[in-house]
């Protein structure tokens, strides 16, 4: 269960927020049991709320949400971070593309890797009040 992989790695997620002054809230539906790689979808999850949380400044709230849409199952991470420049927002994902200083331009390929594998999509969605990546599960990939 999705919400069973984020509940197991937010008491890490909450000690990196709190180091920084910053929240985490989470906000999780009911789901169904997808077919998932728990590691992998451990490294997603914390790859996109470490993105998050740097991108805030102190005071900050990060929120992890779960639903289900009828398109499938969406794991969503939203910050109260910066907007993404449309020049950065082409290029994110791109192996070893990094905005920041000692950034490897890694972890959203890797994210966009798991993604695949779980026949998963990820969008953004950036305005001044923050950024949020959507990982879309479709339900094809459910447990029967």
């Amino acid at each position: 269960n999705l919400n069973t992989v984020i509940s197991s790695i937010v008491p890490l997620i909450n000690a990196d927020a709190a180091i920084y002054d910053k929240t985490v809230r989470l906000s999780l539906d009911q789901l169904p049991h997808l077919l998932l790689d728990e590691n992998e979808i451990r490294q997603l999850l914390l790859n996109l709320c470490r993105n998050g949380l740097e991108a805030m400044k102190p005071g900050g709230l990060l929120t992890i949400k779960t639903s289900l849409e009828d398109t499938g199952v969406i794991l969503s991470v939203q910050d109260q971070g910066f907007e993404i420049p449309a020049t950065v927002l082409d290029k994110m994902g791109t192996p070893f593309f990094t905005t920041k200083e000692k950034g490897t331009g890694l972890g959203l390929a890797v994210c966009h890797s798991i993604a695949a594998r779980h026949n998963a999509l990820i969008k953004v969605e950036t305005s001044p009040a923050g950024t949020t990546f959507y990982v879309c599960f479709t339900l094809n990939a459910r447990h029967k």
